[in-house]
């Protein structure tokens, strides 16, 4: 059985509904209907765009542990692609693919903060296989192209329309 959920701004209220934009619950006094969905009187009032890069503490921390989890996986993904053909092309539909992946564990908010972490996220792996070429000066031109393509595409996933 389904937890029961509360209004956010009356605790006593039980509801099924929550709000399109932030996803808190709202009973039925609280809910406004928009051209979009239903949403909470916070959200109702503000012009579409405004909540655009305003993260929540629970998005950021998400987004952060989405751009940790690109990292990590990136690595033997990013092995892969660099012996493949066509590795700009498959690069950079790669970072395109983490940054969105990003940016929906963040709530779509984007902003900074998941632009930010999307190209971080999708440098980290390349680096980590490029480092030890490039110390001993032995790197391919061509790859870090690659990296430069998944990481602006990686930052592109997240704009703003």
């Amino acid at each position: 059985m389904a937890e029961t959920i509360h209004c956010y701004r009356h605790p006593k209220r039980e509801t099924r509904v929550s709000c399109a934009t932030c996803g808190r619950p709202i009973c039925t006094e609280c809910m406004r209907q928009t051209a979009v969905g239903i949403k909470c009187p916070d959200d109702a009032r503000l012009p579409r765009g405004a909540r655009a890069g305003v993260m929540k503490p629970d998005q950021i921390l998400k987004t952060l542990l989405a751009g940790a989890g690109i990292s990590l996986v990136g690595i033997p993904v990013v092995s892969i692609i660099l012996g493949l053909p066509f590795q700009l092309l498959i690069s950079a539909a790669a970072g395109y693919g983490a940054g969105t992946l990003i940016n929906r564990a963040g709530g779509r908010n984007g902003g900074l903060l998941a632009i930010t972490v999307s190209v971080v996220a999708t440098a980290i792996p390349f680096l980590v296989l490029l480092a030890p070429n490039a110390l001993v000066g032995a790197f391919s031109t061509f790859d870090i192209l690659a990296a430069v393509l998944a990481a602006v595409a990686a930052g592109l996933a997240n704009r703003q329309l």
